[in-house]
C-alpha cells in the first residue's frame, strides 16, 4: 500500500498536465504568434512564446514613448543630448 500511493500521486499529477484545454476562454482571446516571431511555436510553450512577443511589443511602445518624451523636453530647453 505505501507503494502505491506515491505511483497514484504521480498518476494524478501527470493527468493534471494533460494537453486538455479546459473551459472555453481559459487560454486567452489571442492567438500565438506566427512560426517566423514565436521562437517557441510548435511547442507546449508556444503560449509563452506569443506571451513574450507581446511584452517585447510593448516595452518597445514604451521606449519610443520615452525618446519622444526626451526629445520634447530637450526641445524645450535647449539641451542636447546627454549620452
Amino acid at each position: 500500500m505505501a507503494k502505491l500511493l506515491p505511483l497514484l500521486l504521480l498518476t494524478a499529477l501527470l493527468a493534471a498536465c494533460s494537453s486538455s484545454t479546459g473551459p472555453a476562454g481559459a487560454t486567452g482571446s489571442a492567438a500565438p504568434a506566427p512560426a517566423a516571431t514565436n521562437v517557441l511555436a510548435g511547442t507546449p510553450m508556444a503560449a509563452y512564446g506569443h506571451d513574450l512577443n507581446k511584452a517585447r511589443n510593448v516595452q518597445n511602445v514604451i521606449n519610443q514613448s520615452a525618446a519622444r518624451q526626451a526629445a520634447r523636453i530637450n526641445a524645450a530647453t535647449g539641451a542636447t543630448s546627454g549620452n
